[in-house]
């Protein structure tokens, strides 16, 4: 894969010529590893494996829009778009800015090759203005999930399975904790939970098999601990029968 980028101007359909994604580059899976951009070592190679998301602070990623061969130096098959922040009091010229430069990195990451999650989580005020650039039918969507925003949660599924126009979704959410993740078990979503969460509990694995007692060695805890916390993101919810519906349809009840 050639880290080698152009300067392009990539093909529009809407008058502000915000890039339009490539439908046929949309992410088909979530692949472990799912690690951040800027918490790893800038040599760390993901083998054209993973998926790479931008939910850090900005500081740790800004530089991308001047430099996107940073991305590709990991290796990644897959990256969800750089989550520029997009707040409710910024103004719409400054917010459009953000939108264009986190589709043009999508944009040439799959010209590159690397397959796209559309990123959901910004502001309500942009929720249709970030749609932009976004084909219709698109599928591959992913979001930060937030245990005291769980009714945004739900318009941003919502939202992907309209644009999505009869197509199944993949909508993936990171983080949040247990309520973010029974919403993703409601409704057939991907919840992936964060490094830090997994090192957790993989410690707190060890920790228990340390203090256990037992004679001999037919009975080996070792089996019982995960081969990584890699192994202990992804909880894929998308083939198994949607439990009660909706959030709201939960509450509402």
């Amino acid at each position: 894969m050639s880290s080698n980028i152009p300067d392009v101007i990539f093909p529009s359909e809407n008058d502000l010529e915000i890039p339009t994604l490539d439908i046929s580059m949309q992410a088909k899976m979530c692949e472990i590893p799912f690690l951040a951009f800027g918490e790893q070592k800038r040599t760390y190679d993901m083998c054209n494996s993973g998926t790479l998301h931008f939910y850090v602070d900005d500081y740790r990623f800004n530089s991308i829009y001047e430099k996107p061969e940073k991305i590709l130096k990991h290796h990644p098959a897959s990256i969800v778009e750089p989550n520029f922040s997009l707040f409710n009091e910024m103004p719409i010229s400054f917010g459009l800015q953000a939108i264009y430069k986190k589709r043009w990195v999508a944009r040439m990451m799959q010209e590159k090759g690397l397959r796209v999650f559309v990123d959901l989580n910004v502001a309500q005020k942009y929720y249709a203005l970030n749609m932009i650039g976004v084909p219709r039918g698109w599928s591959a969507y992913c979001t930060r999930g937030y245990s005291d925003r769980m009714y945004n949660l739900e318009f941003e599924y919502r939202l992907a399975t309209e644009w999505a126009e009869g197509n199944k979704i993949l909508f993936v959410i990171y983080g949040g904790g247990r309520e973010c993740r029974n919403f993703a078990q409601r409704n057939n979503c991907i919840y992936v939970n964060p490094c830090v969460t997994t090192k957790q509990r993989i410690e707190a694995s060890k920790q228990i098999h340390e203090g256990v007692m037992f004679l001999g060695d037919e009975f080996e805890l070792n089996k019982l601990l995960p081969a990584s916390h890699h192994s202990l993101q992804v909880e894929d919810f998308t083939k198994t029968p949607a439990l009660n519906g909706t959030y709201m349809k939960q509450i509402e009840k």
